[in-house]
C-alpha cells in the first residue's frame, strides 16, 4: 500500500486513521481491498466523472480477492506500456520538486552564458515538463533563455530569461500542474482494459492522431482530424469490419438539420450542385425527392424530416475510403476532401468522425495483417462504390488522454480540447 503515490493515488486520511486505530488482519484486508480496487478499475466512477466513456473494462480483483497479497497487486495493475511511463515521469517530477531548493537556492541566478552543474538538472526538468526537446548540457544557452522567457510570460513575471527565485517558483507551479494532469490520465488508464489485443487501431483524440499498433513498442502514426468541441468525437470501442471505397455520405440528422439546412436556405441550388440526394424520410424505402421542389425556408432544426445522402466525388467529405465500424454514434474513420487541414496543429474540424491522413497506407497495413494485400490494388482501381469485408474484425479504440508518451517514451502534455479534465482534477 505504500506504493500508492507511485500510481498517483492518495488514500483518504480516514483510512490511515482507521488502520492506526485497529490494525487487525480484517481491517488491513478491508483497506487493502480498497487500494486493490483503485488499481484495478480506478478510484473514481467514470459514469459520474466522465459519463461519455464507453470502453469496457473487466475487473480482475474478484478473481484474486480470496488470495490477495503483494503479488496480486502486480496482477491487477494496468499492463498497458503507457502506464509504466506515466509512473516513471510522475516519480521524476516529484523528485524535481523535492530537490528544487537544493539545485536552485535563493542566491543562485542563472543567465545566458553561465556554466554550472545544476544546468544538467535544469535540462532534465524542462524536458520532463515538456517545455523543451533538447538543450546544451554544459552552458545556459540561448535555447534556455527562450524556453525560460516563454515560461515567465505564461506566469506573468518579468520575461528576462534568468533563473531566479520567481522563475523557480513558476517551475514548481507548472510541475504541480503537470503532476495533476498525470494523475488524471493514470486514472483514465485504470479505466482501460489491462491490456489491448494486437493488432489494433487507436484513435488518440487529444493528440490528433491514429495509431496502427502491432506490439508494445510497434506502431505507425497517422495525423487525424477529430470532432470540434461542439461535436466531440466520443470515447468508445468497436471493431473495423469492412472497408468501403467511394462511399456515399449518409448525413447525420444533427448536420443535415443545421448547417446543411442553413446553406440550402441561403442557396437552394446548393444541394443539387454538391451531389446530394434528398429522401422524404429515414425509412429505407423512402422516396427520393427533387430538392428544387422543396421550400427549405419552411423548415427548422426541430421539424426537419428529410434524409440527405451525398454521392461519391471530390467534394464528398468522406473522400475515397471509409472504415466501417457500426456503432451507436455513427462515428468512423474516413478519408477527406480537405487534406490541407492536416497541416494545422490543432485539428478539431469534424462533426465527430475522424479523418485520417494517408488512410490508404493504414488500409494497406490492415489488409497485409490479414493476408489480403492483393486487394489493395483492386481498391485503388475501383471507381464504383464497393465494400471489402475483412477476414477478421480489427479492434478499434477512441481514447482521450491529455498526457501521452511519444514514440521515444517521453510523456507529452496536450491541451484539454474538450475540457474533460476539470471534474477529475477537482476530485483527485
Amino acid at each position: 500500500m505504500s506504493t500508492a503515490p507511485q500510481h498517483g493515488i492518495e488514500f483518504p486520511q480516514s483510512q490511515w486513521l482507521q488502520l492506526a486505530t485497529d490494525p487487525s488482519e480484517q481491517n488491513v484486508r478491508k483497506v487493502a481491498s480498497e487500494f486493490a480496487a483503485y488499481l484495478d478499475t480506478g478510484r473514481l466512477d467514470r459514469r459520474v466523472y466522465q459519463p461519455g466513456w464507453r470502453i469496457a473494462d473487466t475487473a480482475a480483483l474478484p478473481v484474486l480477492q480470496e488470495h490477495m497479497d503483494s503479488n496480486s497487486l502486480d496482477l491487477i495493475e494496468p499492463r498497458l506500456p503507457q502506464y509504466e511511463l506515466f509512473k516513471k515521469t510522475l516519480q521524476r517530477l516529484n523528485t524535481h520538486l523535492e530537490k528544487a531548493i537544493d539545485h536552485f537556492p535563493a542566491d543562485r541566478v542563472l543567465q545566458e552564458g553561465d556554466r554550472h552543474p545544476s544546468i544538467l538538472t535544469l535540462n532534465r526538468w524542462l524536458i520532463d515538463l515538456d517545455l523543451a526537446d533538447r538543450l546544451p548540457a554544459g552552458q545556459f544557452s540561448r535555447s534556455h533563455t527562450s524556453v525560460i522567457k516563454n515560461l515567465q510570460k505564461q506566469y506573468r513575471i518579468r520575461a528576462d530569461g534568468y533563473i531566479g527565485q520567481r522563475t523557480r517558483q513558476a517551475l514548481v507551479a507548472l510541475t504541480l500542474e503537470r503532476i495533476k494532469v498525470l494523475k488524471v490520465n493514470m486514472e483514465r488508464m485504470r479505466w482501460m482494459p489491462r491490456s489491448l489485443p494486437y493488432p489494433h487501431v487507436l484513435v488518440d483524440i487529444a493528440g490528433f492522431n491514429v495509431a496502427w499498433v502491432t506490439g508494445r513498442e510497434k506502431q505507425r502514426l497517422y495525423r487525424a482530424i477529430v470532432g470540434k468541441p461542439s461535436r466531440q468525437t466520443p470515447i468508445f470501442q468497436e471493431s473495423i469490419e469492412s472497408i468501403t471505397v467511394n462511399p456515399y455520405w449518409r448525413v447525420p440528422s444533427s448536420i443535415s438539420s443545421t448547417s446543411l439546412l442553413r446553406r440550402a436556405q441561403k442557396d437552394p441550388a446548393f444541394l443539387k450542385r454538391e451531389g446530394f440526394s434528398v429522401y422524404e424520410s429515414w425509412k429505407s424505402s423512402a422516396r427520393e425527392l427533387d430538392p428544387d421542389t422543396i421550400n427549405w425556408n419552411k423548415y427548422s432544426q426541430r421539424g426537419f424530416p428529410y434524409r440527405l445522402e451525398q454521392k461519391p466525388g471530390k467534394v464528398n467529405p468522406l473522400g475515397k475510403y471509409k472504415l466501417d465500424s457500426p456503432n451507436a454514434y455513427s462515428v468512423y474513420l474516413h478519408d477527406t476532401d480537405k487534406p490541407d487541414l492536416f497541416r494545422q496543429s490543432v485539428r478539431t474540424f469534424s462533426s465527430g468522425c475522424t479523418r485520417v491522413e494517408n488512410i490508404e497506407h493504414l488500409i494497406g497495413n490492415i489488409l497485409k495483417s490479414q493476408g489480403m494485400e492483393n486487394e489493395v490494388r483492386t481498391l485503388q482501381a475501383t471507381t464504383e462504390t464497393g465494400k471489402l469485408k475483412l477476414r477478421k474484425p480489427v479492434p478499434l479504440y477512441f481514447v482521450y488522454f491529455t498526457a501521452w508518451p511519444d514514440s521515444s517514451g517521453r510523456v507529452r502534455f496536450r491541451p484539454d480540447i474538450y475540457n474533460l479534465d476539470d471534474a477529475l482534477l477537482a476530485r483527485l
